[in-house]
């Protein structure tokens, strides 16, 4: 703790590309139609004495550290906080742009991003104020699962590949948890009323899969909050290690009621979309948290660091063929593998340098895992944290794709096979997850 004031700002900018542009989230692009809700750049300042934190949020499916970085020195040049100070995250909406190295970019929307980048933190500092620090949390058992069903014979198969080829197996269940913990830490002004409202939640940004840009759920907890909290406050997602987890509304049967926790709606009543109906459980389980929030007195020390890490990758040499063909996906989704592999192959790439964040504000931590961490590696840092409080987030800093679990490597499944975009051994991800 520090006798230094704690300040806080927030703000936001709209970064939604053109309607018509590729969207990203799917093995295959799709056109955008329209907006369901906007796409943006949130962003928290908070500073203790001459120390000085940024927390950005991307609505984005991910972001490479070589394209982050233009903006990063965007932000230094016009605000003059040192780069190693700002920490960034995407969302990992499945209803967002493609982004480089991959095709379908909007080249002309991408060159925007570093100058809105750069405003968004730049607003979010001259808009710091004394404020206090409340930390709470809530749970979240409804519409949330492991997307992964483990069967008797040792393999898994993803909960959305389910095709009938598994029948001849006994399901011995999920093939592993859940985080149902919804992290929150309130930041107050002086009156004791929000600024900014940060969450922590392990759940995949696939809940809304349409051709619209999306926020996903995030963005329809964001409206909840400010619709509760009033329209000044800024709601900023940290996405939880959720590789292997995804959201599904419960079958209900006609006539009959709801699963507790879901407001309206069900997976037989269409006309209300999914994920804002899930966006409205998680909003509710926030509002009622919040309701018992307690400043913490003493101002908390920030503080930030990055550290460059080189893990090794996959072997790409070792026959993939039986891992795609047990993983279920139909045949052109397998033919993608098939050339995704290939294209692994021919550049060879034995090693993959990435990106670990870290930030404390008081007892609380903070680190980014630069892919899509299955839950597992979140809940073995929260366990061995120094800090009493640690949220690991996923895909921040840079994006290596899965990082998955020695057991889900054995077990096989989508996130374990061989792709340019998914390149990191287990042992590479045990090296970051330690890191």
């Amino acid at each position: 703790m520090t006798t230094q004031p704690l300040l806080v700002g927030a703000a936001e900018i709209d970064i939604t590309p053109p309607v018509g542009n590729m969207l990203a989230g799917n093995l295959a692009p799709r056109p955008s139609i329209g907006i369901d809700d906007p796409l943006t750049f949130k962003a928290i300042a908070v500073t203790t004495g001459s120390d000085t934190v940024v927390y950005v949020l991307f609505d984005l499916l991910w972001m490479f550290a070589s394209t982050a970085q233009d903006l990063l020195i965007a932000a230094h040049k016009r605000t003059g906080i040192p780069v190693h100070r700002i920490v960034w995250a995407a969302s990992h909406t499945h209803t967002g742009p493609y982004m480089p190295p991959w095709n379908h970019v909007d080249q002309t929307w991408l060159a925007s991003l570093p100058e809105k980048f750069a405003s968004v933190v730049a607003d979010a500092l001259a808009k710091q104020q004394p404020a206090t620090l409340n930390l709470t949390r809530a749970y979240s058992l409804a519409g949330i699962h492991n997307r992964r069903l483990a069967y008797k014979d040792g393999h898994a198969i993803n909960t959305w590949l389910l095709n009938g080829g598994e029948q001849d197996v006994q399901c011995v269940g999920s093939a592993a948890p859940i985080d149902p913990e919804i992290g929150i830490i309130s930041f107050d002004d002086t009156s004791g009323n929000p600024i900014a409202i940060l969450w922590h939640f392990a759940l995949h940004c696939t809940t809304n899969f349409g051709p619209r840009y999306s926020a996903d759920y995030p963005g329809v907890v964001a409206q909840r909050l400010r619709e509760k909290f009033g329209a000044s406050v800024i709601p900023i997602f940290m996405p939880g290690t959720c590789g292997d987890i995804n959201g599904a509304l419960p079958e209900t049967a006609p006539g009959s009621a709801p699963a507790p926790g879901i407001a309206s709606g069900t997976a037989n009543t269409p006309a209300e979309k999914p994920y804002k109906i899930i966006g409205d459980h998680l909003a509710s389980l926030i509002t009622g948290a919040l309701k018992q929030r307690k400043p913490r007195t003493a101002s908390p020390r920030v503080a930030c660091v990055k550290r460059a890490v080189t893990v090794p990758c996959k072997d790409h040499t070792v026959d993939q063929e039986a891992r795609i063909e047990a993983s279920q996906w139909p045949l052109e989704q397998k033919n993608h593998f098939r050339a995704e592999l290939k294209l692994v192959r021919e550049k060879n790439a034995r090693t993959v340098t990435t990106l670990v964040q870290a930030w404390r504000i008081g007892d609380v931590a903070f680190v980014t895992l630069p892919g899509e961490a299955f839950v597992e590696w979140g809940m073995k840092i929260k366990r061995e944290s120094p800090f009493p409080w640690t949220f690991p987030i996923n895909l921040g800093g840079d994006c290596v794709g899965y990082l998955v679990t020695p057991t889900a490597w054995q077990q096989g499944g989508y996130e374990s096979l061989i792709t340019r975009y998914s390149p990191v051994s287990v042992e590479g991800a045990e090296i970051i997850v330690h890191t």
